[in-house]
């Protein structure tokens, strides 16, 4: 049997902990931009529905 090394949970490293600044950017433009979308779609359906 061959013997494999123990790691600890310390020495693993998460591929979200380098660039978190970054992910949690971009996800706040992505969710901008969705609420911005979702927002003129809004107005689009009111238009429809009023007139």
């Amino acid at each position: 049997m061959a013997s494999q090394p123990l790691e600890s949970s310390a020495a693993r490293v998460s591929p979200w902990s380098g660039s978190s600044s970054t992910c949690n950017r971009s996800y706040l433009v992505a969710g901008m931009r969705a609420g911005i979308i979702a927002l003129v779609l809004l107005g689009i359906l009111a238009l429809v529905v009023l007139f």
